[in-house]
């Protein structure tokens, strides 16, 4: 007796193909809902900082850190004319060497105006402070303290590309928000599709001045 072979039907087929497709999409999109919620949690991490640091200078007349001889200041009061951990000299509006520990100390542990989780960023790791002039590309001289990740570039360029549109002027070396031009295949302009970037790059956003 001879069996009748059996296999999909082209409308079968059809089907299996749709429904692939549809997976796919679907996981495309998620992992775009994704990378935008990162960028507005980035967003929304730098606001929070901002704002923490101008609710810290409202209450004591100083930003953290500014003019603390301590890396690790007990109390506020240490980094305040008087104090056993303050410098007239180094309160200046910058933050170097030890003060850019005490920011964070004075911010997240004395006086609970930052939670240690709104230091961490969305690439893992937590945000510094640094403290210098940026002019990569020949673009006009930004000097400052800014939030940056230490070591190695570590920031996802599709994610700093974006942010940068949507906060600041969306190009790598000018504004407040600016890359080091390393490695200069993802230094991106106003007009640059971010999602196309790939590899890492290094990010700076600025808080003071």
């Amino acid at each position: 007796m001879k069996l009748k072979q059996s296999g999909f039907t082209l409308v079968e087929l059809a089907i299996v193909l749709v429904i692939i497709g549809l997976i796919l999409g679907m996981a495309f999109k998620g992992k775009d809902l994704i990378d935008g919620a990162k960028v507005k949690n980035l967003q929304v991490q730098y606001n929070k900082i901002i704002s923490g640091i101008n609710i810290f200078y409202e209450k004591y007349g100083f930003f953290p850190g500014d003019g603390c001889v301590n890396a690790s200041p007990a109390s506020v009061a240490e980094c305040m004319p008087g104090g056993a951990g303050y410098s007239a000299a180094n309160r200046n509006g910058r933050l170097t060497g030890n003060e850019q520990a005490a920011f964070w100390v004075l911010l997240i542990d004395r006086t609970n105006i930052l939670q240690s989780a709104d230091r961490r960023s969305v690439f893992g790791q937590d945000w510094g402070l640094w403290d210098g002039t940026l002019s990569a590309g020949g673009a006009v001289a930004k000097a400052g303290t800014w939030l940056d990740l230490p070591g190695v570039p570590q920031s996802d360029p599709r994610l700093v590309c974006a942010l940068d549109r949507a906060m600041d002027d969306g190009v790598w070396n000018t504004g407040s928000m600016r890359t080091n031009g390393d490695p200069a295949a993802i230094n991106y302009i106003a007009t640059t599709d971010c999602w196309s970037l790939s590899g890492q790059s290094n990010f700076h956003m600025v808080v003071l001045p």
